[in-house]
């Protein structure tokens, strides 16, 4: 098929494209605030396993005597091929009949709006790559057409499982989640910046009794949101972020499961955090001459129209990505099953 650019080009709808993904991130509290978007010119990064935050001390000397020597401040890398990901949208002859014949302008509105739904769809999956990463230490993807799987080296004590249930309003799940944060500064010299849960699990925490206001009349009140995070807040304990997105495919984070996380920032940055980040490569695609993209705005999504230059005169939009979550440490993870 060719290249389909009267109306729109490559670097328009790209840009278009590019914005949806954006504002996507940004509008679902993506996990990309957790691991931010990286670009890099390249389908291969060199990934340095960050050591836990946990500093070597000093050691004295005698007088006269040269000071010891530390140990390296970096841990062991290693590479990683980005995988390919992307999605087309079939735009058919009737659907270009009808919008070109309330002219040109319609036209191309149908193909911006289809360029942003695979940039979408790019965004989604993305997202769930994220998720797993999290959850699992690891990056596993399972498809109808690739598999693989990276394993970040999480250390098994950072998957825990509640010694109860968070079923009984009895039970204690400060208890737990101090033993948990504990365990994560143990792990890491530092304390975990979140705490991210969906909206069940956030429900089960607010049900507990420690959670309830007592009434005048000695009668109790379910917790408030508020409540729960100035119970928490007063605990010493990280910052609730109940997180509930989910795709075609499911809820990203499961409804029974908890994950300690650094503090979140912005969805994009230059390098990657101490946990990691969405890598996102740059694809043969955008190196296509007549895609005129411009090599600084290679890497990420591109998106691009192509027709049918015979009969039927049928058209799709593709989208083409190079891109994998990585966690360079992942004991700055840590998950829980609460039922």
């Amino acid at each position: 098929m060719a290249l389909w650019d009267d109306l729109i080009d490559p670097v328009e709808l790209t840009a278009e494209a590019r914005e949806a993904a954006d504002e996507a991130e940004s509008r679902k509290g993506s996990l990309a605030r957790f691991l931010p978007n990286v670009e890099v010119s390249d389908i291969v990064v060199e990934v340095v396993q960050t050591a836990n935050g946990l500093v070597e001390e000093a050691q004295y000397r005698a007088w006269d005597a040269e000071p010891e020597t530390a140990g390296g401040d970096e841990g062991d890398s290693f590479m990683l091929k980005l995988p390919a990901l992307g999605q087309k949208r079939f735009m058919t002859e009737y659907a270009q009949l009808r919008n070109r014949n309330a002219g040109d302008a319609e036209l191309r509105r149908l193909i911006v709006k289809t360029g942003r739904a695979v940039a979408n769809a790019i965004v989604a999956r993305m997202e769930r790559q994220r998720g797993i990463a999290l959850l699992t230490g690891k990056t596993t993807i399972t498809g109808r057409r690739f598999n693989s799987e990276d394993d970040f080296g999480r250390d098994p004590s950072h998957e825990v499982t509640a010694a109860a249930g968070w079923t009984s309003p009895e039970i204690s799940r400060l208890n737990d989640l101090e033993a948990w944060v504990d365990k994560y500064v143990e792990t890491n010299g530092v304390e975990p910046g979140a705490i991210l849960m969906g909206k069940r699990v956030f429900r089960a925490l607010a049900a507990g009794d420690e959670f309830a206001t007592v009434l005048a009349n000695g009668a109790s009140r379910r917790a408030t949101a508020e409540n729960v995070n100035d119970v928490i807040a007063g605990a010493n304990l990280p910052p609730i972020e109940v997180y509930d997105r989910k795709t075609s495919a499911g809820l990203i984070i499961p409804n029974d499961q908890l994950v300690l996380l650094p503090e979140p920032g912005e969805i994009t940055a230059d390098e990657p955090t101490a946990l990691g980040a969405s890598f996102w490569g740059r694809t043969l695609t955008s190196m296509d001459e007549s895609y005129s993209i411009e090599p600084v705005e290679q890497p990420g999504i591109v998106v691009s129209a192509h027709k049918n230059e015979s009969v039927p005169h049928n058209a799709w939009v593709d989208s083409d990505a190079i891109g994998l979550p990585v966690l360079s440490n992942a004991n700055l993870t840590l998950v829980a099953t609460v039922f």
